[in-house]
C-alpha cells in the first residue's frame, strides 16, 4: 500500500506538492516547519514542537506500524505533517488516531484536504474501521475541515484540556466511520 508514495499533487494555487512517508532524514527539516508555525497554533500541539529533542524522539522511535507520518513538500521543504496513530493490539486496535498541522503559507489552499483524504484512503488500506481526532473547541477552522470529509462530533469535554499556555480549552471528539456501522439490535 505504502507503494503509492512518494505521490505528486497540485494544489488550488497551482503549487506542486510532494507526499510521501517521513523518514529519518526528515528530522531537520520538520524542526524547522514547526519553527514557522505560529506560536499561537503551536499552543494547540501535544507536543512542545519548539524543542529539537521532540522531533528527534520521533525520529528515534519512527515506527510506522504505530505511527505513520505522512509529509507533504513543495520545493523540498516540508509544508505539511498528517500522522496516523494505531495500536497493533488492544481494545483500540481497529481506530486510528488522525493529527494534522499545516503550513501558515499554505493554509486554505487544499493542502488540509488533500492530507485527510490521504488518511483516509491509508485507514481504508489498513482495514481501520473508525478515525478519531481530537481537537480543541477553539480550533474552528479544523473541527470544519474534518466535518467537510465526514467527522462527526462524538464529544465535547468541556475545559478537559489546557493549552501551552495553561488556559483551559474543550476537547472536541470527533469520529469518521470508514465503513458501514449496523444498527444496533433492540431486544
Amino acid at each position: 500500500m505504502f507503494k503509492r508514495y512518494p505521490k505528486r499533487a497540485k494544489l488550488s494555487d497551482r503549487t506542486q506538492v510532494t507526499l510521501r512517508l517521513m523518514v529519518k532524514k526528515d528530522q531537520q527539516a520538520l524542526y524547522e516547519f514547526f519553527q514557522r508555525v505560529s506560536k499561537e497554533d503551536r499552543l494547540f500541539l501535544k507536543d512542545d514542537v519548539s524543542k529539537p529533542a521532540t522531533i528527534q524522539s520521533w525520529v528515534d522511535e519512527l515506527d510506522y506500524a504505530r505511527a505513520l507520518p505522512l509529509l507533504a513538500l513543495a520545493d523540498g521543504k516540508v509544508i505539511g505533517d498528517a500522522t496516523l496513530h494505531r495500536r497493533a493490539i488492544g481494545w483500540t486496535r481497529h481506530l486510528g488516531k488522525v493529527r494534522l498541522v499545516i503550513d501558515p503559507e499554505y493554509r486554505q489552499k487544499g493542502l488540509g484536504s488533500l492530507l485527510i483524504k490521504e488518511l483516509i484512503e491509508i485507514a481504508k488500506g489498513l482495514k481501520l474501521e473508525r478515525l478519531v481526532v481530537e481537537l480543541m473547541g477553539s480550533q474552528q477552522a479544523a473541527l470544519a475541515a474534518f466535518r467537510h470529509f465526514g467527522f462527526e462530533r462524538a464529544a465535547v469535554l468541556y475545559h478537559h484540556v489546557k493549552d501551552r499556555a495553561c488556559r483551559p480549552q474543550d476537547l472536541v471528539i470527533m469520529i469518521h466511520d470508514l465503513e458501514e456501522v449496523p444498527e444496533p439490535i433492540s431486544f
